[in-house]
């Protein structure tokens, strides 16, 4: 029997009317977990002040610090090392690239989108598992 986990985001209302939450299956759940380590700022969590990655402490540094893509990195091995422990991590890639937006009349809107691969092992079953997101920043905006 393959376990359950829950879909995110989670509903309350439905806890409180006593109603079975929508669920997923494990390397769902995983990429789910994932994505909300990357777009968390540390700090923004009420449970935890240690939760998400550097990114956001990054982003306004990225042309300034040549090294900003070793520190996301590192930051993402140490956060997913320690709020996602059903996950081997032996991989991390990020990579930055700049788009140009044509908006009306003629004005042009320069956004950078960050591109995140994780490579790992799913501890329980042994399973190869990759992971992409993509999320734009300056200004942000999720793919």
């Amino acid at each position: 029997m393959q376990a359950s986990y829950y879909r995110l985001p989670l509903r309350l209302d439905q806890v409180i009317q006593s109603r079975k939450l929508p669920s997923c299956p494990l390397k769902h759940s995983i990429a789910q977990n994932l994505h909300l380590v990357i777009s968390t700022y540390r700090g923004e969590s009420a449970y935890s002040d240690d939760f998400g990655c550097s990114l956001w402490d990054e982003e306004f540094n990225i042309q300034l610090n040549p090294r900003w893509r070793e520190n996301l990195c590192d930051s993402l091995k140490q956060a997913i090392a320690q709020f996602e422990k059903r996950l081997l991590l032996q991989e991390v890639k990020a990579n930055m690239e700049e788009q140009n937006e044509l908006l009306e009349r003629q004005n042009l809107r320069v956004r950078r989108c960050l591109h995140i691969e994780l490579k790992g092992i799913i501890k329980k079953t042994n399973e190869s598992f990759t992971f992409r997101d993509s999320i734009y920043i300056s200004p942000l905006a999720q793919k």
